[in-house]
């Protein structure tokens, strides 16, 4: 409804108002009856308010239109507030169309429709009591029963502007009315026996929204019931006179039971759907996605099944398992007799199903509302659930790579060791055998031995650099001995002096003492060529569930924001980052370098 309409029928609302009190005004007998007239008229807001109220926020429903037309009954039905014989006579017979109207939306709250077989037939009982017993009996009645909730005078009333006959035939009164009489009362009955029903078949807070509606209703029709009995009893005085008015009270009182009923509707859906939505962050699995359930609609009995999206290509989503909350494989959801289902579909061809108990059947906005929220709950943990696969794999893999670079530096160096290396040393043998043998040669073959002579230093030099080579590759004694062996032996080749404090660090997986043995080696680096001035170079090693490393010296310092990371530091970092690791670099102006990283260890 657009708020143009909502203003326009509002508007409609306080002149048929307007209308309703000028006609009472108009009737002297009313004026000895304020309470009365005061509460029909107001009686007239009270309707119409609350139709538009549900009308307004809730479209999709007729509940609103139904109640709003039950207001506009009324304001017919109080038009027997009027001295004029017309208007009184509309007014009476109004309200008997009223009955039918009341309780047709009573029974059809709060979806505007009749659901359930006893509810339409005694709605249809109603409209065939008011058809063969009501009507057709306007042309022979010459007084409308008294006394009435619906007119402010209880004597001298205006007649029958209908009548057709110049008596009333004696079959009415004495057999007619007192038929039609009980029938009402059997109609009262059968709707507050169907409400009642409906309350204890209903969930804990359907029930909530319910029983202000049973409330009004049920005090609504024991009124009437009463009124009526003892007007057939013909009982006079101040008794029939509360009666008469608690039943003509009871009205708005009914409109203001199905306001409290829809407010308490409305702060129920919104805080369920609150607490959902909340909470979906905290759920990790289905089961506990299944437990925010129950405990967000406060419905213990409320059950969560989905069916996982295909693969790409994977055929009919239709056709995949069901799940419960457990994860056991289901044909499909598993309801009980009479509870409600419903179900959605993600975009992904993942499948919800909710199964809640059926008073929610007639809130099909609100379950669409809530199955989105399991759907948005369980994509979040199916995308969760992957991407900590995903970084698993990654991290799996950083450790392959980092494990393969090393193994290649062992090969290099053992292809090294074993090839180039000892070939040079096969050749300096022989160049000394061939310089021994030329000097016992004379003549130019002398000068033949000094040059053969002088080529040995020279192969020495070339062995040295092949094995200086093989052990930067990666050091023999690090793979021998360990990590704390090989820093001490790079300590004591360190340009400035070094202290090492590798106190309870054992063996570690070969790509971990690589990695930290390579980068406290560029760290040792960085000190002999930028912290001119410093005298000394500390290295700790902490084994704490993960390796961790601080290289720090006293040299001189620099501002890190006026510094740019070199290819040393960047390498350094991504040795680390390769098994999921993470390098700092701390440094000051005058206070030396820090340069702290870890490593995982398990």
């Amino acid at each position: 409804m657009t708020r143009r309409r909502l203003v326009a029928l509002a508007l409609l609302g306080a002149v048929l108002c307007a209308i309703s009190a000028a006609i009472a005004d108009a009737n002297p007998v009313a004026s000895g009856r304020t309470a009365e007239v005061t509460v029909s008229v107001l009686t007239i807001p009270a309707l119409l308010g609350v139709g538009l109220y549900a009308w307004y926020r809730d479209p999709e429903n007729h509940f609103g239109e139904v109640l709003y037309l039950t207001g506009l009954c009324w304001f017919l039905v109080t038009l027997a507030n009027s001295d004029s014989a017309a208007l009184y006579s509309v007014g009476r017979i109004a309200g008997w169309v009223f009955e039918i109207l009341l309780a047709y939306a009573l029974l059809s709250y709060p979806t505007g429709r009749l659901e359930g077989r006893a509810a339409r037939r005694i709605v249809l009982g109603g409209v065939l009591l008011i058809a063969l017993l009501y009507v057709p009996t306007i042309p022979f009645t010459a007084q409308f029963p008294l006394p009435a909730p619906f007119t402010a005078c209880t004597t001298n009333c205006p007649q029958n502007v209908f009548l057709a006959t110049a008596s009333e035939p004696s079959i009415v009164p004495e057999l007619i009315k007192p038929v039609r009489e009980v029938l009402t009362i059997a109609i009262y009955i059968g709707v507050a026996a169907v409400l009642t029903a409906r309350l204890r078949s209903a969930g804990h807070n359907q029930r909530r929204t319910l029983l202000p509606v049973l409330g009004a209703a049920a005090l609504r029709f024991v009124a009437a019931m009463v009124y009526v009995a003892l007007r057939r009893a013909q009982v006079e005085g101040t008794g029939i006179e509360i009666a008469v008015f608690v039943a003509l009270l009871t009205v708005p009182l009914t409109a203001v039971g199905l306001l409290f009923g829809l407010l308490q509707w409305r702060v129920y859906s919104g805080s369920a759907l609150r607490r959902l939505t909340t909470g979906l962050v905290e759920t990790h699995d289905a089961a506990q996605l299944r437990d925010l359930l129950a405990e967000s609609l406060e419905e213990p009995r409320a059950e969560l099944y989905y069916a996982d999206p295909p693969e790409p290509g994977g055929g009919d989503p239709s056709l995949l398992p069901w799940h419960d909350a457990s994860g056991n494989r289901l044909p499909g959801p598993l309801a009980p007799p009479r509870a409600c289902v419903r179900e959605a579909t993600a975009e992904s061809g993942l499948r919800v199903a909710l199964v809640c108990e059926e008073g929610f059947r007639d809130r099909p906005e609100f379950l669409d509302a809530v199955c989105a929220c399991l759907v948005a709950g369980l994509e979040r943990q199916r995308l969760d659930a992957a991407l900590a696969n995903s970084l698993a794999e990654v991290a799996a893999s950083r450790k392959r790579m980092a494990g393969a670079a090393d193994s290649a530096r062992r090969k290099i160096e053992r292809d090294l060791h074993d090839g180039a290396q000892q070939q040079l040393v096969a050749l300096r043998v022989k160049l000394e055998l061939a310089r021994e043998m030329l000097e016992q040669e004379d003549g130019e073959e002398s000068r033949g031995a000094e040059m053969v002579a002088g080529l040995g230093p020279e192969v020495e030099e070339i062995i040295e650099e092949v094995r200086s080579l093989a052990r930067g590759i990666y050091p023999a004694l690090l793979a021998s001995d360990g990590l704390g062996e090989a820093l001490r032996a790079a300590g004591r080749r360190s340009q400035v002096p070094v202290r090492i404090d590798v106190d309870g660090v054992g063996r570690l997986p070969a790509e971990t003492e690589s990695a930290v043995y390579f980068c406290c080696l560029e760290a040792l680096q960085n000190v002999a060529k930028h912290a001119g001035g410093a005298t000394t170079v500390t290295i700790e090693l902490r084994d704490e569930d993960e390796l961790r490393f601080t290289v720090a010296d006293d040299g001189p310092g620099f501002a890190p924001s006026a510094a740019t990371p070199g290819s040393g530091i960047t390498g350094m970092k991504d040795r680390l980052a390769a098994l999921g690791g993470e390098l700092t670099v701390e440094s000051a102006p005058g206070a030396g370098t820090r340069v702290r990283g870890r490593v995982p260890t398990g």
